[in-house]
């Protein structure tokens, strides 16, 4: 009989599609490509000698212990580390509140395993990450989206969401968001709006996971306090990461979780991987604990900062008029807006290519259909002369279509 690969497939697969996020990838290896596609840190900038000294010590210190199989929340004094960061940024936590996961990736990907039922709403900002929407549905969710302004989730849109479920005889099970120097948008919440949606949350009772991958990297100082800090009770799941300050290589994040949700997380993570990467652990504490990723923040937000002010500063010089874009504090991203005369920013992205400067359209951010004329520009991974020559030729390709028939066909038909 001959083999057919999808007899053999759970129905579950049949939820997982293809996603951007590969083709950012594929984008961001192409060596002739100026790219702003890519949400990854500068490769430039891993501290690679300080990881070298620290990986020789610890194979030669505690070898024995780094190569072997860890305990399934982690090593204790990372735990205790991470637990005294969350105190220092306001958050009540000790050792045992952390659970160590496999990047901040994991961490969702557990919680949409423990907490998703196929059917099961979740609310998201829109736009929202796009791993985010492609883990809720592997789990049968439904990501449901709550518009997005420069302030963070609108409360109202937010309110309006719920109540449509509720006519659904449906109820949202967590809601999902990015509060700082958010992906796509870099976008930061107010305090006001963290407020206002902790307060809706317990009006509703749905549960806040706050992923906060970018926080640290803030170019106007200290961000406003974490949902989790302003939690009274155990309503807010904090996933935190090591991929923006350290390196994502090493695949270590954590989650702070109320006593009431961790023993599944641990009983999901113990079915998964048994244990996180154990020498990434260990190479985390030791370096976190002598200061260094402290200290090589401090140097990423210099150099991300001037990265955003060249890529700001060209697409204030090049960009026709029309263009709108968002002015990050921090974080990887610039979210940019077309005018609705221009092709959709997919048509426009394989125009791009021909001039070999990629980014990403931004359909993929959405839950349905919406973002036709939007598009994601990370500035982290691109030398500062490589950000302005990409944005001098984009500048020019917007220019000539301005000028180009097919927008005077479209403004006076």
């Amino acid at each position: 009989m001959e083999l057919t690969w999808t007899n053999f497939f759970a129905r579950r697969v049949q939820r997982i599609t293809g996603s951007q996020l590969r083709s950012f990838f594929s984008l961001t290896e192409r060596p002739d490509i100026i790219s702003f596609a890519g949400g990854f840190p500068g490769s430039d900038y891993f501290p690679k000698p300080e990881i070298i000294r620290a990986l020789t010590e610890i194979l030669a210190e505690e070898g024995h212990l780094a190569l072997q199989y860890t305990p399934t929340e982690g090593i204790y004094h990372l735990r205790c580390y991470l637990a005294h960061k969350m105190v220092r940024e306001g958050i009540a936590c000790q050792a045992k509140d952390v659970i160590i996961t496999g990047g901040g990736q994991q961490g969702l990907d557990l919680l949409g395993r423990i907490l998703i039922n196929p059917g099961d709403p979740v609310l998201v900002e829109e736009p929202s990450y796009i791993g985010c929407m492609g883990t809720i549905r592997s789990y049968g969710g439904i990501p449901t989206g709550v518009k997005l302004d420069s302030c963070g989730v609108q409360p109202v849109s937010l309110e309006r969401a719920i109540y449509k479920l509720r006519k659904q005889g449906q109820a949202p099970k967590f809601f999902y968001t990015v509060p700082n120097f958010q992906n796509p948008t870099g976008y930061t919440a107010t305090l006001q709006r963290r407020r206002e949606i902790l307060s809706l949350a317990s009006r509703y009772n749905f549960l806040i996971v706050e992923d906060n991958p970018y926080g640290e990297i803030s170019f106007q100082g200290a961000v406003p306090p974490s949902y989790k800090s302003l939690d009274t009770g155990e309503r807010v799941i904090y996933l935190g990461s090591f991929s923006k300050t350290l390196a994502p290589g090493i695949r270590i994040g954590w989650m702070v979780a109320g006593s009431g949700l961790r023993e599944k997380v641990l009983l999901a993570k113990q079915t998964a991987d048994l244990c996180s990467n154990s020498l990434g652990q260990y190479l985390a504490c030791r370096l976190s604990k002598e200061g260094l990723v402290d200290r090589h923040v401090r140097r990423l937000i210099n150099t991300y900062r001037r990265k955003r002010d060249a890529m700001i500063s060209s697409m204030e010089q090049c960009f026709p008029p029309g263009i709108t874009f968002s002015r990050p504090g921090g974080g990887f991203f610039i979210w940019v807006s077309f005018p609705t005369s221009y092709p959709p920013a997919r048509e426009l992205l394989f125009k791009a290519l021909k001039k070999k400067v990629a980014f990403v359209h931004g359909e993929g951010f959405f839950c349905g259909e919406g973002g036709a004329h939007t598009a994601r520009f990370s500035f982290s991974q691109p030398p500062v002369e490589d950000i302005s020559e990409g944005i001098y030729r984009l500048g020019k390709l917007f220019t000539e279509l301005e000028e180009s028939s097919y927008l005077k066909t479209v403004r006076n038909p």
